[in-house]
């Protein structure tokens, strides 16, 4: 799998400029919000949690 860093980083910035609070995202998507968290922290590496990063970056258009 590739490396995901700054594309987690572009999500988490975002969401911190916006004011999007993860319980809002990880609600809207259907997560628990630890897993959101392990997916945005680089812990959890999973196909799921590429996926799902990808549709956040594409729900939200984050360049």
């Amino acid at each position: 799998m590739p490396d995901t860093a700054v594309s987690r980083q572009k999500i988490r910035d975002y969401f911190e400029n916006k004011g999007i609070s993860l319980i809002s995202v990880a609600t809207y998507f259907n997560l628990p919000r630890q897993d959101l968290n392990d997916y945005l922290s680089g812990k959890n590496q999973s196909k799921k949690a590429h996926e799902t990063l990808l549709a956040i970056i594409d729900f939200y258009k984050i360049r």
